[in-house]
C-alpha cells in the first residue's frame, strides 16, 4: 500500500501543465499547417514551438518577457544557421558562438532549464535543413518565427485561469519545504538535504513575488501571500541560529526578502569577473562544438551539426564532472534507443497525421521523463530532432541512423575529453576567488555597518552582493568536492567558516539601527583575509570564528 501511495504522489507530483504547454506549442501549428497542406512547413515550425519550454511557473510579467526574448533569439539563431548552411568552418564558428554566448547568458543570469542547448539546437538544424537543397533559407526562418509566435501565448494560456497561480504554488511549496525541514531533527543526516532543498525553494519563491510585483503591491492578495513567505523564511532562519545548522551556505537567503532580485544587467557584469562558473561552462561547450565540429567535418559526415550539438548538451548546464559524465553515458544510451524508435516509425511510414500525434505525444512525454529519468527523455528527445530535422527530405534511413551514432559518438567523445581535462583544473581557483569574493563583501557591508548607511541604496546593494557571493560559493564548492577533492580538503574548513561569516553580517545588517562602533578591526581583517584567499592562502577558520564574535 505504501508503495501504491508513493506511486500516486510521484504521477501527481509531475510537470503536467508545463508538459500540456509543450504538447500544445508543438501539435497546434504542426496541426494547423499539415491541415493547409505545408506538413513540411509544420515540422520545420517545430523549432520555434521550444520556446514554450522557457519560463514555467514563472509569474506573468517575467514569463512575458523571457518569452519574447526567446523567440526573437530562436528566429535570430535560426537566420543565423539558415544562411550559413552547407559552409562548414561556418556553421562551426557559429554553433560555437551561439553555444557559448546562450551558455554564458542562462548561467550568468540564472535562467534554469531548459538552459542554453536548444539555442544550439535551433541553429543547427536551421543549418542542416536548406543544406539539403529543399528548402530555402528564407522559408526555414519563416517557420522558426511561425512556431515561435504560437507558442509565446500557449506558454501564458495556464495563466488566462490563474494569474497569481505561479505565485500561489511558490509560496505553498516553500511552506512545505520549510516545515520538512521544521519537523526534522537539524542534527540528523538528512538536515543538510532539508536545509538546502528549504533554503532553495524559498529563494525561488522570493524570485518568483518580485518578479510578480507581489513584495512592492498593495493589493491584499499579494500582501498576504509576502507575509504568509516572510513567517515561513522567519521559521527557518531561526531554527537554524544561532550556527547550529550543518549547511549555512543557504542561509544568505533571508535577505532575498528585503533585498530585492538583481538586475539582468548586474548578473552578467557578475558572470564576468573570471573565474566563474558562467565563464567556464561557456569555455567548455565553445571547446566542445569547436573540436567536435572539426572532427565531424574532417571525416566527412554529412550531418556534423549533431555532433556539435551532442557536445554542446553534456557540457551546457556547467555540472561537476561526475554528473556531467552521467549525463554522457545517459545520452548515449538513450540516443541508441531513440535511433531504433526513429528507425521503425521510418521504417512504418506513418502518414503526415500520424507523426503529427506522434511529435505531439513525444514534446509532451519529453517534459514529464527529463526531472525524473535523462536516458528515457533522450531517448524520446532523439526520434523527435530526427523527425523534424528530415522535413523536406527523403534520405536513406538507414544511412541517417548510422551518422547519427557516429555524430553521437564524436559528440560524446570529444565532451568527455573536455570535461576530463578542464573539470580538475578549474575546481580550485574558482573556490579561492569565490572565498574571497564572499569576505570582501562581508568587509563592505560591515563598512556600511560602521557607518551607518546599511539601510541606503548602497548599503543594499552591499548586502545583496554579499548574498549572491555565499550562494556561488556554494554552487563552486560542491563542484570542487567532486572534481578535486583533494585540492579541496585545505579549504573546507575555511569555505564553510566563510559561509558561516557571512550569514553573521547579513544578520547584523538587518538589525542595524544607525552608525556602529567596533566594527572597523573586523572590516579590515575581512579585506585582508580576502587579499590572502586570492593569492592561494585559506582563511583561517579560528581567525574567521573571532571576526563572526566581534560582529554578532
Amino acid at each position: 500500500m505504501t508503495d501504491l501511495t508513493a506511486m500516486r504522489r510521484s504521477v501527481r507530483t509531475l510537470a503536467w501543465r508545463t508538459a500540456a504547454r509543450a504538447s500544445a506549442a508543438m501539435g497546434i501549428p504542426l496541426a494547423a499547417l499539415t491541415a493547409a497542406g505545408q506538413h513540411d512547413l509544420g515540422l520545420m515550425a517545430s523549432t520555434g514551438a521550444f520556446t514554450v519550454l522557457y519560463g514555467a511557473g514563472r509569474p506573468l510579467r517575467y514569463r512575458a518577457r523571457m518569452l519574447v526574448v526567446v523567440a526573437l533569439s530562436f528566429v535570430a539563431c535560426s537566420a543565423a544557421g539558415a544562411f550559413t548552411a552547407g559552409i562548414g568552418w561556418a556553421a562551426i564558428a557559429l554553433l560555437t558562438l551561439i553555444g557559448a554566448a546562450a551558455t554564458f547568458a542562462s548561467q550568468a543570469v540564472r535562467v534554469g532549464p531548459p538552459g542554453a542547448f536548444f539555442f544550439v539546437m535551433v541553429a543547427g538544424v536551421a543549418g542542416f535543413i536548406p543544406a539539403q537543397g529543399t528548402v530555402s533559407p528564407a522559408l526555414m526562418v519563416a517557420a522558426t518565427a511561425i512556431g515561435a509566435a504560437c507558442a509565446v501565448p500557449i506558454a501564458m494560456a495556464d495563466l488566462l485561469l490563474a494569474p497569481a497561480g505561479p505565485q500561489h504554488r511558490a509560496v505553498a511549496g516553500a511552506r512545505a519545504a520549510v516545515d520538512r525541514f521544521l519537523a526534522a531533527d537539524k542534527y540528523s543526516p538528512d538536515a543538510p538535504r532539508l536545509s538546502n532543498e528549504a533554503g532553495a525553494v524559498l529563494h525561488g519563491a522570493w524570485g518568483v513575488l518580485w518578479d510578480a510585483g507581489d513584495t512592492t503591491s498593495r493589493r491584499p492578495g499579494a500582501a498576504a501571500r509576502v507575509a504568509q513567505l516572510r513567517a515561513a523564511h522567519h521559521a527557518y532562519a531561526t531554527h537554524m541560529l544561532p550556527g547550529t545548522s550543518p549547511d549555512p551556505d543557504l542561509a544568505a537567503d533571508p535577505a532575498e526578502g528585503p533585498l530585492g532580485p538583481p538586475t539582468t544587467r548586474r548578473l552578467l557584469a557578475r558572470g564576468l569577473r573570471r573565474p566563474t562558473v558562467a565563464l567556464d561552462a561557456a569555455g567548455r561547450v565553445a571547446l566542445g562544438i569547436a573540436v567536435a565540429g572539426a572532427i565531424a567535418l574532417a571525416i566527412g559526415t554529412d550531418h556534423m551539426y549533431w555532433a556539435m550539438m551532442v557536445a554542446a548538451l553534456v557540457l551546457y548546464q556547467g555540472l561537476d564532472r561526475r554528473r556531467s559524465l552521467a549525463r554522457a553515458r545517459n545520452r548515449l544510451v538513450g540516443t541508441v534507443v531513440g535511433l531504433g524508435f526513429f528507425a521503425g516509425v521510418s521504417l512504418a511510414q506513418l502518414g503526415q497525421w500520424a507523426t503529427v500525434a506522434m511529435l505531439t505525444l513525444l514534446q509532451g512525454a519529453i517534459e514529464l521523463a527529463i526531472p525524473r529519468n535523462y536516458a528515457v527523455a533522450v531517448s524520446l528527445i532523439t526520434p523527435l530532432a530526427l523527425t523534424i530535422a528530415t522535413a523536406g527530405g527523403d534520405g536513406d534511413i538507414a544511412a541517417i541512423v548510422t551518422e547519427r551514432l557516429l555524430d553521437t559518438l564524436i559528440g560524446l567523445a570529444v565532451a568527455v575529453a573536455v570535461l576530463l581535462l578542464l573539470a580538475r583544473g578549474s575546481a580550485m581557483p574558482m573556490v579561492r576567488a569565490h572565498v574571497a569574493r564572499v569576505l570582501e563583501s562581508c568587509g563592505n557591508a560591515l563598512d556600511h555597518i560602521g557607518a551607518g548607511t546599511v539601510a541606503g541604496q548602497a548599503g543594499q546593494a552591499a548586502q545583496l552582493e554579499l548574498a549572491l557571493d555565499m550562494q556561488d560559493l556554494a554552487q563552486v564548492a560542491a563542484r570542487a568536492r567532486t572534481d578535486d577533492p583533494r585540492g579541496m580538503a585545505p579549504w573546507a574548513e575555511s569555505r564553510e567558516a566563510s559561509a558561516w561569516l557571512g550569514l553573521t553580517v547579513l544578520a547584523r545588517c538587518a538589525a542595524a539601527r544607525g552608525p556602529a562602533d567596533g566594527v572597523g578591526g573586523a572590516t579590515w581583517a575581512c579585506w585582508s583575509l580576502a587579499a590572502a584567499a586570492r593569492r592561494g592562502h585559506p582563511p583561517d577558520p579560528t581567525t574567521l570564528l573571532n571576526v563572526r564574535a566581534v560582529i554578532r
